[in-house]
């Protein structure tokens, strides 16, 4: 008799980020797919249109709160993590998102600042 093999895809979290040409992250969301096309359709896309949305209706500043690039030139970039769920990626999720409040809190829209 053959053992059953179970055919279901392997889940990992993936993390699609809005970067600039600088690569400062200007949003990222992070969920749990089986492959990137699954990755795709619940994580990058969301994202894409959730940023359009927030660019429409001026709730997000249309540059790089860092080095002030156009909303035009931003990409999005999918990539998946080394977690498989998102309960193990949380603890380190929570710490970066921490640092870029911080990064945002001292040196966002620096690039507006006229010098002395």
């Amino acid at each position: 008799m053959t053992a059953r093999v179970d055919q279901r895809p392997t889940t990992h979290v993936w993390i699609t980020q809005c970067l600039c040409p600088q690569r400062h992250c200007i949003m990222a969301t992070m969920g749990e797919a089986a492959g990137r096309a699954a990755a795709r359709e619940t994580i990058e896309a969301p994202l894409i249109e959730r940023i359009a949305v927030k660019l429409a209706t001026r709730e997000l500043n249309p540059w790089c709160g860092l080095c002030g690039a156009r909303s035009g030139t931003w990409k999005f970039e999918l990539a998946r993590t080394r977690w498989r769920t998102m309960t193990e990626a949380m603890p380190e999720a929570k710490q970066l998102e921490g640092e870029q409040v911080v990064t945002a809190a001292l040196w966002g829209d620096l690039h507006r600042e006229k010098p002395n």
